[in-house]
């Protein structure tokens, strides 16, 4: 099942898009504050192919934290983070390695800080309780680290004094990126519950003018259909005289018929019409309400739509309408085919636009974000016209 983590990018993803630069500024801002720092410690380098290999672990994985907190990638999973640490770890070690033996100074030591850095930056992405986990685990290793380079400092001291010294910027980084993350989690659930309040409390104010909605819509059916009929047929001045007379004829009959069956028909697909086919039906991705166009955007043989989460619908009724708002575009350019394989669900939404490549990822990139963090596998492609979404999601 897809399962909504506690971080920022998965409750608020479009509000998360804007800290894609916060990450780039702080994966480049941790390289150079290490390539600075090597360059001023340099007589202290005993080893130079292993400090060189330090800055390139280091590289890389700024690059990592880079390409996976964008839009486009999200969400930025555990195993992403994974990578992430794992390579500034292996950072520290040869920056270790690179000055075994000469490594006079801890204080110019850069491996930890940069590691504290990049775990604030993977702060809105990650669980509060993984950043401050993985930041004590490493501060461990850290610590092992430390114990033997300090034969080699120039100033003496008991080891756990340097130890505390090597460790402390990393792990106050990164418990205070997790404090920060679990306060900001909590402030956009505590939103979220009260926007869930605001809905129900308009859900029973709306309930009544709901229905008398839909019972205006049967009596415009009666109107429109039964009523004309019953004029004709009922001419005379009484119902008495009407059935005296045998005026009710064969074809009276048959559109009697006909117009029992249109309305069985029409309340029989309403009963049976799924929300995205109402969607459909109803708003019109030509602002107009068309009876059949539900037919002709949607495929759902299997009756799969029903099976979607709220937060799941919520993000494809947004892109739809996000759709509508583009200039020129109707029902003619959208195709919505939803199917059931292997017990999940899984659809294609295919459009044709008239935008660009540039235009279509800046104004569509909010929409897409959501979208990945509610589907788990989302695929999208884009040749000019066409826009293609191929998701799934699970039935249970």
């Amino acid at each position: 099942m897809t399962t909504v983590e506690r971080t920022r990018q998965q409750l608020d993803p479009a509000g998360t898009t804007g800290v894609g630069p916060v990450a780039i500024f702080l994966a480049v801002g941790a390289f150079l504050y290490a390539v600075v720092m090597t360059i001023g410690g340099r007589a202290e380098i005993s080893h130079p192919l292993f400090a060189v290999l330090a800055l390139a672990f280091l590289a890389i994985a700024g690059a990592i934290l880079i390409a996976c907190s964008s839009p486009n990638r999200a969400p930025l999973t555990a195993a992403s983070h994974a990578a992430v640490h794992s390579t500034a770890m292996a950072a520290i070690v040869c920056e270790a390695i690179g000055q075994a033996g000469s490594n006079a100074y801890i204080r110019d030591d850069w491996g930890p800080a940069t590691l504290g850095i990049l775990l604030v930056a993977l702060g809105p992405y990650r669980p509060a309780r993984e950043i401050a986990g993985g930041g004590l685990i490493s501060a461990i290793s850290i610590g092992i680290i430390t114990y033997f380079e300090v034969p080699s400092l120039v100033t003496p001291g008991p080891p756990l004094a340097f130890i505390v010294l090597a460790v402390t910027p990393m792990l106050a980084l990164s418990l205070s990126a997790a404090m920060f993350s679990k306060g900001v989690v909590a402030s956009i659930e505590r939103w979220q519950q009260r926007a869930q309040a605001a809905s129900v409390s308009l859900v029973r104010e709306f309930r009544d003018g709901i229905a008398r909605s839909v019972q205006q819509d049967r009596v415009t059916i009666l109107n429109r259909d039964v009523l004309p009929f019953f004029t004709e047929v009922l001419a005379s001045d009484t119902i008495t005289e009407v059935l005296a007379s045998d005026t009710i004829t064969d074809a009276d009959r048959e559109r009697a018929r006909s117009i029992a069956d249109s309305i069985r028909s029409v309340m029989v697909e309403e009963v049976d019409r799924s929300w995205l086919e109402s969607l459909m039906e109803l708003t019109g991705v030509e602002r107009t309400s068309r009876r059949g166009a539900a037919g002709v955007v949607v495929e759902d043989p299997s009756r799969v739509a029903g099976a979607m989460s709220i937060g799941q619908r919520t993000a494809i009724r947004a892109l739809l309408v996000a759709l509508t708002n583009i200039p020129g575009f109707t029902r003619d350019h959208l195709r919505i085919v939803l199917s059931d394989y292997g017990g999940r669900g899984h659809g294609v939404i295919t459009a044709h636009l008239p935008l660009g490549d540039s235009v279509l990822r800046s104004t569509f990139a909010p929409f897409l974000a959501v979208l990945r963090a509610v589907f788990t596998q989302l695929e999208v492609d884009f040749v000019h016209p066409e826009l293609t979404l191929r998701f799934s999601y699970d039935r249970d």
